[in-house]
């Protein structure tokens, strides 16, 4: 059978609408998600998820009796939350926006993106959005996101010096296949596409795979955009936005960040 390539995602979106109801009921928050849940805790709600997607955060912190909103870009991610809050008997207000157009009712205590910054592929998108998520907190309230150290990772970071770009793109790496639970494997594969050294941005291609009793039934190829950013940049996108006390931790700990830990935590007060 002959895979039917899809532009906007839809087997992407059915893997996670498979997935969401038992990332709410059986998947613990894991390190990054009791980090943010903490921090949601000390300077208070109401909160904004930035970037919810299915609701891996925003369902577990509705369930511990914090008042959270969720925004995300996809409509179809957001339908998968609604319809795995519901099934949960959770509700929330849901957001069809992009971060750097946020115009929201409400303004917060706590806003945080989990794994959302550095996704899009602009940067002048990204300074907006700071802004935007400045403009939406109550004076004295909290941003508080995470980004993953390029520069720890060794085979991405050497991907970006000339002679290494200049290879590009690669062949898709290895894939990853898993069972689903009607019983149909679905595999994952990522190929680098791009480095971009002077814009700071890499594309990647993924592609999902649809398998049943061992025939490929449907395939999904899209790309992904992502900056690349130093510490201080990040730090001066802040102080651009207006943001005033900012506090970097390490690998979603109480430590303060060094350039060893693979995954920084920024902490921004209005």
């Amino acid at each position: 059978m002959t895979p039917n390539q899809r532009e906007r995602g839809e087997l992407r979106i059915w893997h996670y609408g498979l997935t969401a109801r038992s990332w709410i009921v059986e998947t613990e928050l894991g390190e990054n998600g009791a980090f943010f849940k903490r921090v949601v805790e000390q300077s208070g709600d109401p909160a904004l998820d930035v970037g919810c997607g299915a609701g891996r955060l925003l369902a577990p912190f509705l369930q511990s009796g914090l008042d959270v909103d969720g925004s995300d870009y996809s409509a179809d991610m957001l339908a998968v939350c609604r319809e795995a809050l519901q099934a949960a008997g959770l509700d929330a207000d849901l957001y069809q926006q992009a971060m750097h157009e946020l115009d929201l009712p409400r303004r917060y205590r706590t806003i945080y993106a989990c794994g959302v910054v550095g996704l899009g592929g602009r940067k002048d998108l990204a300074r907006r959005g700071f802004q935007r998520i400045r403009d939406h907190l109550r004076p004295g309230g909290v941003f508080v996101f995470d980004y993953q150290a390029p520069w720890n990772e060794s085979g991405y970071w050497s991907g970006w010096v000339p002679e290494r770009r200049r290879e590009l793109p690669l062949d898709w790496f290895p894939p990853n296949r898993v069972e689903m639970p009607d019983g149909a494997e679905l595999e994952d594969s990522v190929q680098i596409v791009s480095h971009d050294a002077l814009e700071g941005v890499a594309v990647r291609a993924i592609r999902h795979r649809l398998y049943r009793d061992g025939a490929l039934v449907e395939e999904d190829v899209h790309s992904m955009a992502m900056e690349l950013y130093t510490t201080h940049e990040l730090v001066l996108m802040l102080e651009a936005a207006g943001f005033g006390a900012i506090d970097i931790y390490g690998d979603y700990t109480d430590e303060s960040a060094t350039g060893d830990h693979e995954n920084l935590v920024f902490v921004a007060r209005r």
